[in-house]
This record gives C-alpha cells, sequence and structure tokens, in this order.
C-alpha cells in the first residue's frame, strides 16, 4: 500500500510541474527535471519516497530507456539528409570543439583525466526533442536552420554516444555491468525510435497515446532518481566550479557552431542561432551523467553541477530562439 501511495504522489508532482510548464511554455523536460530534483531531495525523499527508493531507481532505468526511445522518435534522417553536408560540418565541429574546452578546462584545473573526458562528453551532447518541439510551435521545422539543426543534431548525439561507451569502457575495462547494459539499451532504443519514425511518419497517430502514457507514468521516476543524488550543499560551498561548467558548455557549443563558418554558406547570424540550437542539452546529457556517475566517473559535486547545467541550457534555448526569430523573421530560411 506504501508502495501505491509513494508511486502515485511521484506521478501527481510530476504532472502539477508539467501544468505549470505547459501554462509558462517551458519546455516539459525542463519541468520533469525540476519535479525531479523536488521530489529527490533530501528534504522530501525520506518523506515521499520512503523505503520504497530502490523500487523508484528500477522504474527509473526504464524511464531512461524511454526517454532514448522518443528522443529517436524526434530524429528525422530526412531532416539529416536534407542538409547533410552542413550538418555534418556543423556536428563534428559543435561535438568536438565543446568536448575539447571542457576536457582541457577541466583537466587544467586538476581533474583526473578519465573525469575531464566524461565533462566534455557531456558537453557535446544536445537535445533532439527539446529543439523539435520549439521549431515545430514555431513553425519553422521544415526551413533551411529548422532542418540542420534537427540533421546536426542527430549525428551530435551519436558521435556523444559511441565516445561515452568507448570512454567507459577504455577507464573501467569492462562492459558488463548493469549501469553500462543500460546505456547500451538506450543506444538501441534511441535507434528503434528512428525506426519507428521512419516508418510512421511524424504524424505517428496512435503512438502518440503510447508516449503520453510513458511519458508521464514512466519517464518521470528517471528524473527523481537524478534527484536522489543531487547535492545542492555541494554546489552552494563551490560557485565557481558550477559557473565553470554552464559558461563553458555554452561557450564551446557556439563557437563549435561559429568556427563552421569558412566551410558552410550561412551568415553569422544564422550561425550564432544554430549555436543556441545546438546548446540545449535535454535528457541524454542527464542519462550520460546519470550513468558515469553511479559508474563512478564523475563525483557528487560535478555530477550536480552538469544537472544544472542541463537544466540551465534546456530553459534559455527556446527564449534566444523565439527572440531571433521574432527580430529576424527570415533567419531561419
Amino acid at each position: 500500500m506504501h508502495l501505491i501511495i509513494t508511486l502515485s504522489l511521484c506521478i501527481l508532482i510530476s504532472y502539477a510541474f508539467s501544468l505549470i510548464a505547459n501554462k509558462l511554455k517551458i519546455s516539459p523536460v525542463v519541468s520533469m527535471i525540476v519535479a525531479g530534483l523536488v521530489i529527490g531531495s533530501s528534504a522530501l525523499n525520506e518523506i515521499i519516497l520512503g523505503p520504497n527508493i530502490s523500487y523508484v531507481l528500477s522504474i527509473g532505468d526504464f524511464g531512461l530507456l524511454c526517454l532514448m526511445l522518443f528522443a529517436g522518435m524526434e530524429s528525422s534522417w530526412s531532416m539529416l539528409y536534407k542538409e547533410k553536408k552542413e550538418s555534418i560540418i556543423i556536428a563534428v565541429f559543435a561535438t568536438f570543439i565543446p568536448l575539447l574546452l571542457g576536457f582541457f578546462t577541466f583537466l587544467l584545473m586538476g581533474f583526473p583525466v578519465s573525469t575531464s573526458l566524461i565533462v566534455g562528453i557531456c558537453m557535446c551532447i544536445t537535445a533532439e526533442a527539446t529543439k523539435a518541439k520549439e521549431l515545430l510551435e514555431l513553425k519553422k521545422l521544415k526551413t533551411k536552420i529548422g532542418s540542420l539543426l534537427m540533421g546536426a543534431g542527430i549525428l551530435d548525439d551519436l558521435i556523444g554516444i559511441t565516445l561515452f561507451i568507448g570512454s567507459v569502457y577504455l577507464f573501467t575495462n569492462t562492459l558488463i555491468t548493469k549501469d553500462i547494459l543500460i546505456v547500451f539499451g538506450g543506444l538501441t532504443a534511441f535507434f528503434i525510435g528512428i525506426f519507428i519514425q521512419k516508418i510512421t511518419g511524424p504524424e505517428r497517430y496512435k503512438i502518440p497515446y503510447l508516449e503520453n502514457f510513458l511519458f508521464f507514468f514512466i519517464v518521470p521516476f528517471f528524473f527523481i532518481s537524478v534527484g536522489l543524488y543531487f547535492n545542492l550543499i555541494a554546489l552552494t560551498l563551490n560557485p565557481f566550479l558550477l559557473t565553470v561548467i554552464i559558461v563553458t558548455a555554452i561557450v564551446g557549443k557556439i563557437l563549435g557552431v561559429v568556427f563552421t563558418r569558412p566551410f558552410i554558406k550561412l551568415r553569422i547570424k544564422q550561425l550564432y542561432l544554430v549555436g543556441w540550437g545546438m546548446n540545449s542539452r535535454g535528457a541524454i546529457e542527464l542519462v550520460i551523467v546519470f550513468t558515469a556517475f553511479k559508474i563512478g566517473l564523475l563525483d557528487p559535486t560535478l555530477y550536480s553541477g552538469l544537472v544544472v547545467m542541463a537544466l540551465t541550457t534546456t530553459f534559455i534555448f527556446p527564449f534566444f530562439i523565439r527572440s531571433m526569430v521574432r527580430k529576424n523573421p527570415g533567419i531561419m530560411d
């Protein structure tokens, strides 16, 4: 009976946050992250979760797989093919510039090579679902820049996930732990999502019913799992580290895109817009951060800082793109 109450409270609180986000026109991913942090915080998890934490973590693992499936379903290979040359160039620069910037920044700050590389990988990820939602609402998904953002994002995520799996093997010398198997499961779910999207098309008709069910009844538990390990106190004791994480992540993505100017025919304002579009980290970055923390490749303070970075970049992206489109109506054509 206590387990049913726990699960019901988790779902209701997450749903309440999603309603608030919808009213404020904020990304549902942001609302889920905040709800997870609230429920998983030390002040509330004993009251709400109590002895059922292990069950919540188990459902959270399934929620992780659902998130990766949804990310794949938001990824269209036709979008990638539409602007394939520019997408490939931007994906390469927007992956490796923030990765290298993050890696060397944290290496110079005294962190181990393994930790610095994982931080760099977390900074090179982008969020397909967040971009797709905003572009659809703005009716800009099928524009040149919209197609470019989605295509580059697909490659960006594939490179980032592959690098993460390779790094985990390099630093742990194993691929058979539960957490690593979940990462492989997530990658498989991502490709299944792409396959579903290709077969059903963007409308997907009956699939949204399944998506809504999983999003409201399963996915929240992944974000609650993330919140359980979040350490706000550690961050307040080290605000400099948090600032470095956020600034490095944002600057890395924008520089990565701007550096492509000699190779593609886009105006500097368009590149700047793409840079902010690639900045949204969303759920995939959280999947990598969460897995890296559980494996032992991140300490609690870095883990918490990267969670806040994902929240921050996902939150600010819609405001920047809406503002730029409003000031320059033809910027995405």
